[in-house]
């Protein structure tokens, strides 16, 4: 078999393996390829190994009739291996090894010639050493063989050349026998991991490898001690017996410098092929998991996102609430009930996606001003737009979004307008000078519950008109904010179900001294939303009222842009508390946590969540996504931040609410009392000693605090052929 055979042998090989790993993958993991479950893995190990080994040089077959088979060539390979992974589809790796090489050389140029080669006298060939693995030939150091008949029976037998020492067709082709030392430098690449995503279960591994190497010849009768640099290319299959032990077969292809066996030749390079079995020992113990929550990760579960990045969590039943009495401590009945799938922001909102509704209130209000007589007076700041035929809205104007806003070199009057909202003084103002009182969004709700509700009494001639209660907010002539309460006799009109709020939406930064007024805070006012190292953190400080006003902001971008198909969309909005607690507890009624485990940190004391009693925190808020999500994709789902829902907070709400999809969603009007404007919160934050999925927690609507955040959903809409989307 030729080299060119051989290698394409092996890379034919390759593939189909990797092929068969690929397709004998049956089940779908929920495990997303994220570098934390690295962190927490074995990382270090170590491997022993042996095998054959075989040198490919200049005369390697010899002439014919003077040839020996390729297995009888073949010595003992020793490997040694150390390895880090250092991600999960890059790994180093040190691998020594050694041994002796056997091959031909045609004695000019090469090993157990050298002396005679530089000229000296025949004694010289008494030097040369005999290699015990070629007795069983009979052979003679220093005498040429050839390979004929000897006698009349025709039978050809290797036998001395009758030529004379010089004179055979078979002379100076001696045996060589070299030994050397290795240390090679390889980098690996795990090719399921990267092809398919790391899952901590999986048992076969297909590694292929490069390396650079050190290799060391040694001194032996005819030779010196010299040193070369070759290359290597290989693949590497392991099986994964247990977390820590491992099997491996491997194989290795050397290439070095053609003066490695002590004969230069026609060969520009010379070669080493090793083939090698052996077993990996893999230290420390797995950190990312307890051997409970390695459960979730092979329950089969495809995790859908929608177009807007949202993750899809399918409904299901669930026994909802922790089961103990908040005030007594007894037993009580925890309620079943439905819920409809729906659509679910797999992270927290975060400063950053909060300063864009921020930045964008910011611009619509210069842009406002900017077309305001009484300041820069500029119509060309607002367009004309007519409705849509669904929409009960006159003719009107709309804010030119294509106009630029003129930062630089403003006038007076363009100064003015931008100065009202940015440049305030230091008390009244962020770190950028934006104006926090200014930072007002205006928006509709419309009260759908109530309007179907009451169209049922019409159609069933119940009803034929309804007192309603409604908000409506405005700006006067002289710029001021006006919110009232109206209340009035309704026959059915939309615009009589519809709510209008005119929201401050910028955060409580200030929360963060007021909720702990004997705490050292300052940094985290002055910075935690302002800054861009807190970025990836969830915004805090957002009142129930201003969260909503993001729902609204958002669905409006939502449709502005286009991006999306909104054949089907709902809009978005905040969680009822039973779609929150659903989403959190994997659909799973005995669950405690969002993981598979009724412990909050791992065997090795690794928090599965930031809350006060995690014993590795860094900081009192952790970025989003540090831990590791639950079997819907949802990050943090308990700690870190708690999260408001849309449910309104009674006594008796656990009776109140129904059995299928409960929405106890009272939205309190401005005249109500206060105990009216309670919401649930749930999920349990970086303060909290507890942070159980089942557990709820209570604040007014208008209160923003520095452990509560939020995420949006949107309920699983209907497209125009009657499908889920």
């Amino acid at each position: 078999m030729n080299k060119k055979t051989l290698l394409t042998s092996l890379l034919l090989i390759c593939v189909s393996i990797v092929s068969f790993a690929q397709t004998n993958q049956s089940e779908q993991y929920s495990v997303p390829t994220r570098n934390e479950y690295l962190q927490k893995d074995p990382v270090w190990f170590i491997s022993i190994g042996a095998g054959g080994q075989v040198y490919f040089g200049e005369d390697d077959n010899g002439v014919p009739g003077n040839r020996i088979g390729l297995d009888k060539r073949v010595t003992f390979a020793p490997t040694l291996t150390i390895g880090r992974r250092m991600s999960n589809i890059i790994t180093l790796r040190l691998q020594l090894s050694g041994g002796s090489l056997h091959g031909f050389n045609d004695g000019w140029n090469g090993t157990y010639t050298r002396w005679w080669k530089d000229g000296a006298n025949g004694e010289d060939f008494m030097r040369l050493s005999k290699d015990p693995q070629w007795d069983y030939m009979g052979w003679v150091e220093g005498v040429d063989y050839e390979y004929s008949a000897v006698d009349g029976t025709g039978v050809p037998v290797y036998h001395p050349a009758r030529g004379g020492k010089f004179g055979a067709e078979n002379q100076n082709y001696y045996m060589q026998h070299m030994r050397y030392f290795s240390a090679t430098g390889d980098i690996s690449l795990n090719l399921l991991n990267l092809l398919k995503g790391y899952q901590p279960n999986r048992r076969f591994e297909v590694s292929p490898f490069a390396g650079v190497g050190w290799y060391q010849r040694f001194a032996h009768m005819g030779t010196l001690n010299n040193t070369f640099f070759g290359g290597s290319l290989g693949l590497n299959l392991g099986f994964n017996l247990t977390r820590k032990f491992q099997i491996f077969a491997e194989g290795r292809g050397v290439i070095i410098s053609d003066k490695f066996d002590g004969q230069q030749g026609d060969m520009s390079n010379n070669g080493i092929a090793q083939a090698t079995m052996g077993v990996t020992y893999k230290f420390g113990e797995p950190k990312y998991i307890d051997p409970a929550i390695e459960t979730r990760l092979v329950m089969p579960y495809n995790i859908a996102r929608g177009c807007d990045k949202m993750v899809l969590v399918p409904g299901g039943n669930i026994e909802m609430g922790t089961g103990v009495d908040p005030l007594w401590g007894d037993s009580v009945p925890r309620k079943l009930v439905a819920v409809s799938p729906f659509w679910m922001d797999e992270t927290e909102v975060t400063n950053k996606q909060y300063r864009e509704f921020v930045y964008w209130v910011r611009d619509s209000i210069i842009r406002e001003r900017l077309a305001d007589p009484a300041y820069a007076g500029d119509p060309t700041y607002k367009v004309l737009v007519r409705p849509s035929d669904n929409s009960f809205t006159s003719v009107g104007q709309r804010l030119n979004w294509t106009k630029p806003i003129p930062w630089k070199n403003p006038t007076s009057r363009e100064a003015a307008a931008i100065n009202s909202v940015v440049g305030g003084n230091p008390f009244g103002a962020d770190k950028g000078g934006l104006l926090v009182s200014a930072m007002n969004y205006k928006y509709d709700w419309f009260d759908s519950k109530s309007y179907y509700a009451f169209l049922g009494k019409m159609r069933a001639g119940e009803a034929t008109a309804i007192a309603i209660t409604k908000d409506t907010a405005y700006v006067n002539s002289r710029g001021d904010i006006v919110r009232e309460t109206l209340s009035r006799m309704s026959h059915g009109d939309r615009i009589d179900f519809t709510n209008t709020y005119i929201v401050n939406i910028y955060p409580d930064v200030m929360s963060w001294m007021t909720d702990f007024a004997n705490a050292k805070s300052e940094r985290y006012v002055e910075s935690y939303f302002t800054t861009k190292a807190y970025d990836n953190f969830p915004v805090v400080g957002v009142s129930w009222e201003a969260a909503d006003a993001y729902c609204a902001w958002r669905t409006d971008r939502y449709i502005a842009d286009g991006k999306c198909s909104q054949t089907g969309f709902e809009g978005y909005r905040l969680p009822t508390e039973a779609e929150w607690e659903f989403a959190a507890r994997n659909g799973r009624s005995e669950l405690e946590y969002p993981w598979y485990s009724d412990q909050t940190h791992t065997t090795d004391g690794l928090a599965h969540a930031n809350f006060r009693a995690s014993k590795d925190l860094k900081d009192l808020v952790s970025p989003v996504a540090t831990f590791l999500p639950n079997r819907f994709g949802l990050y943090d789902m308990a700690g870190n931040v708690a999260e408001w829902t849309t449910t309104t907070f009674t006594e008796s709400v656990d009776r109140m609410a129904d059995e299928a999809n409960p929405d106890f969603s009272y939205r309190a009007v401005l005249a109500d009392p206060a105990i009216l404007k309670r919401k649930i919160v749930k999920g349990g934050s970086w303060k909290d000693a507890t942070v159980r999925s089942g557990d709820r927690s209570v604040e007014f609507q208008d209160k923003g605090r520095s452990f509560i955040g939020f995420r949006c959903v949107r309920s699983w809409g209907v497209d125009e052929k009657g499908r889920f989307r």
